[in-house]
């Protein structure tokens, strides 16, 4: 087995930006891939065209991120102008497409340690070129591609149920509410500011090390992302908590975003934490309404309850704003069987995630192996035996 430079079995073509007067949103010439912006799930998603184009893609070419977002990839379904903020990968007759592919996703992270730049780091054709490659013969080439395909086709599988259960829950929530923007069942209604005392979060002086030297979770806006607010990037103290403007959210409080585009975001605390500024949070009165009712509430009719930010650079709420919000009251004990109902879509969630998860440390740990020349053919298969 042969470590060749990827130039020797592949061709570049690095895009090149077409000029401004060739711009259209017509149709005209070809559409055009500017950047990784332009990359759908598995396609090209162009959202401009141009009349002039000096590099183009073919069908079953890789279209492969080089700039800002390097290493992220789609494959082309046909003509493409490629723009400075990609390149084409064209596998030549010893190397297998569907192999580059899945070794392109195993060297993402070689690819970009080698970029450069101030205000947007790239890379250029010899940072592509002369990554080193071990390439097997091509029949070995597209077993492991084809058992790498059949192994993320489950992982998609895995990941179209959890966001099929999404969907289900936030449906099981129209059928029994309606849509909390409109108060399509015209049911009763009761502003934030009703159910809970709200209050907003902190920041600690950076200049104090020991603030953020704790075991307390401190989280932004932009990691309310899930349900449930678990793990956080930054942890401060409790000296923080009793020393700055930082303060204590318990576990089960409602938390939600106040600023720019993370503006009504919104997680549940999993665990007693803290959080910046940026985050509005009310332990909800369980005497009144669901917390989890009150989240999806939220979550649902987000669009229309931002039409309360104000701002000329950047959009915000306030805590009078968060307060002022209203939503639909429907009687208490229908709150609890919608909770109860979100309670058993979850324990079928975490069952999903626990096999994603197992997948996808099987497909990393095979992976790994594979572009190290480490598996055989009865050796990969025996591997994935147990879930393809």
């Amino acid at each position: 087995m042969k470590s060749l430079r990827l130039d020797e079995v592949c061709e570049i073509i690095m895009g090149q930006a077409p000029s401004g007067e060739a711009y259209n949103n017509d149709g005209n010439g070809w559409p055009l891939i500017a950047g990784a912006g332009d990359f759908g799930d598995t396609k090209p998603q162009a959202k401009k065209f141009t009349t002039e184009a000096s590099k183009l893609s073919r069908i079953g070419d890789i279209v492969l991120g080089i700039r800002a977002s390097i290493g992220e990839k789609v494959v082309a379904d046909g003509e493409y102008c490629l723009g400075r903020g990609v390149a084409g990968l064209r596998a030549r007759a010893s190397l297998e497409t569907r192999f580059l592919w899945h070794w392109l996703s195993h060297s993402a992270s070689r690819l970009a340690l080698k970029a450069k730049g101030a205000t947007f780091k790239q890379v250029n054709r010899d940072d592509i070129g002369e990554l080193e490659i071990l390439l097997p013969p091509l029949p070995e080439q597209r077993r492991i591609a084809a058992v790498l395909d059949k192994a993320e086709a489950l992982r998609a599988l895995r990941r179209d149920a959890l966001a099929e259960l999404d969907a289900l829950t936030q449906a099981i929530f129209m059928e029994m509410f309606g849509d909390p923007a409109c108060n399509s069942k015209k049911l009763p209604k009761i502003s934030l500011g009703e159910l809970g005392e709200w209050a907003s979060g902190g920041t600690p002086p950076r200049s104090q090390k020991e603030y953020f030297e704790g075991s307390i979770p401190w989280f932004s806006s932009g990691e309310l992302n899930d349900m449930f607010a678990l793990n956080s990037k930054e942890h401060i103290s409790q000296f923080a908590i009793r020393e700055t403007t930082a303060r204590a959210v318990p576990k089960n409080a409602l938390m939600l975003g106040m600023y720019d585009t993370a503006a009504l975001k919104a997680s549940i605390s999993g665990v007693d934490c803290s959080c910046n500024q940026a985050i509005a949070f009310a332990t909800i009165n369980p005497e009144i309404a669901e917390t989890l009712f009150v989240y999806y509430s939220i979550i649902i009719g987000r669009e229309h309850f931002r039409r309360l930010q104000r701002g000329v650079r950047q959009k915000n709420l306030n805590l009078s704003m968060i307060r002022e919000i209203s939503i639909p009251k429907p009687p208490l004990p229908l709150q609890r069987e919608f909770a109860r109902r979100v309670a058993a879509v979850e324990k079928l969630k975490a069952s999903h995630r626990e096999s994603l998860a197992e997948l996808d440390a099987l497909f990393a740990a095979l992976q790994y192996r594979a572009f190290r020349g480490e598996l055989t053919f009865s050796g990969f298969d025996k591997a994935f035996g147990c879930v393809i």
